[in-house]
């Protein structure tokens, strides 16, 4: 039985190393992914992110408008449209990966930050003080690669600095009767 115990630890140790190895490589290939929906994003390539996502895409936007594609031109068109009539043609931020965590080795979990520290002016002269926001990015392994189905985006305002119907609602501890 001990003689079997040399070439058991062995096996064990090649397989983690081969295991860490794999978790290494599917975290890089993730953020080489958020760096190039990063650069087609910043560019305001809606070709670009539409390559980057599923025919089944769906998107829900900052303000909870829950989007479902019926497929790339739909992407694209989506994109394209958003650029120009909300961003008026001015980049957004880049994201910055906070976390990424894989439910299986085909899907992944992305979330990344980006941040707006001017603010933003909507069309009818609103002033959005400054903020950051949340995007969780839901990635699916497929043939060509990683992509996204899934993207949630969410504003978070600085305590204070929120406008009518911004603010976060109080909650009661209350105490159990």
């Amino acid at each position: 039985m001990l003689r079997k115990l040399p070439g058991t630890l062995t096996l064990i140790a090649v397989f983690t190393g081969l295991s860490a190895t794999a978790s290494h490589s599917r975290e890089s290939q993730v953020r080489d992914f958020i760096t190039r929906w990063n650069a087609a994003y910043t560019r305001l390539d809606a070709v670009g992110l539409a390559a980057l996502e599923t025919p089944d895409f769906e998107l829900v936007d900052r303000f909870g408008h829950w989007i479902k594609s019926t497929g790339p031109e739909y992407n694209r068109q989506l994109w394209a449209k958003t650029f120009k009539e909300i961003y008026h043609l001015k980049p957004g931020p880049a994201r910055h990966i906070e976390s990424i965590r894989f439910l299986t080795p085909q899907l992944a979990v992305v979330q990344a930050r980006a941040n707006h520290p001017d603010g933003v002016i909507l069309d009818d002269g609103t002033r959005i003080p400054p903020f950051w926001e949340l995007n969780t990015y839901t990635l699916v392994k497929t043939a060509a690669g990683w992509r996204v189905t899934l993207l949630n985006i969410h504003n978070q305002m600085d305590a204070g600095t929120e406008g009518p119907g911004q603010r976060m609602p109080e909650v009661s501890q209350g105490t159990k009767d």
